[in-house]
């Protein structure tokens, strides 16, 4: 049984909500808050902080919805109404993410007032960070690709491949309770959150964790995505405490 994408985006997002309490200290958590726009003295603002974080983590591989799936000849041959893509364009999924959200975010109402190209803009920055949750910041594509529908169409698939990247985008965000948009995103809350998709990412991609979603989805026979997440969010405090990632509980000890 394949594994749907879905799931480990699920798997993904939910290990990022719970490390913003069992991995992040506080002084992390405010700057995270802060580089978004919002108030880090909000209870409000932080619960939104933690749900942006969630969901940014949970698109991390929204890149493998197209080229990447020609890895697996005798499933991709298996698709119908998708384009053909060509084979002579290998490009990272790391790079397909920047690509693809680079251009899509700004519609979802990120750079309200700009076209989300410039470097310093969250879509920019959201963009760039999710393309480095292999540990490496690939280099950014050039604006004429951002500008070139023919250029992103032949990298990235078109039609059905499009189609699909966009609703893995608004399932993630809708089981998230749709955070919304962050006004900016600072270099160093970018870096941070940066640091917790990449820890998620290789959390949730444990062999032993995606064989006990792939049992329970065989045993259900089938699994909506509130009763996958539901699951993924059990699941995930045992993956960072099995991995000694927990916040560190000093122990007092009395002076003699």
């Amino acid at each position: 049984m394949v594994y749907p994408l879905i799931g480990h985006l699920l798997d993904v997002a939910a290990v990022a909500w719970w490390a913003w309490d069992l991995h992040l200290v506080d002084v992390q958590r405010r700057v995270l808050v802060t580089g978004m726009g919002m108030d880090p003295d909000s209870a409000k603002d932080r619960g939104r902080a933690r749900a942006l974080l969630a969901c940014w983590a949970g698109w991390h591989d929204v890149g493998k919805i197209g080229g990447f799936q020609c890895k697996d000849v005798e499933a991709y041959e298996l698709l119908h109404g998708y384009d053909s893509l060509d084979a002579g364009v290998v490009s990272s999924h790391g790079h397909v993410t920047h690509l693809f959200l680079a251009h899509a975010l700004p519609a979802l109402g990120y750079d309200a007032d700009g076209d989300g190209l410039a470097l310093v803009s969250p879509a920019r920055r959201v963009a760039q960070m999710l393309a480095g949750h292999h540990g490496r910041y690939p280099a950014p594509p050039s604006r004429r690709a951002l500008r070139s529908t023919a250029i992103r169409d032949r990298e990235l698939g078109a039609g059905e491949w499009e189609r699909q990247r966009h609703l893995h985008l608004a399932a993630v965000a809708d089981v998230l309770g749709g955070p919304g948009v962050p006004p900016v995103l600072s270099v160093e809350a970018a870096v941070l959150a940066t640091e917790v998709v990449v820890l998620s990412d290789w959390l949730a991609s444990q062999e032993h964790h995606v064989e006990a979603q792939l049992h329970a989805m065989k045993s259900i026979g089938g699994d909506p995505l509130e009763s996958h997440w539901d699951r993924a969010l059990e699941a995930a405090p045992a993956l960072i405490g099995d991995a000694g990632l927990l916040v560190p509980q000093w122990k007092e000890t009395p002076l003699a």
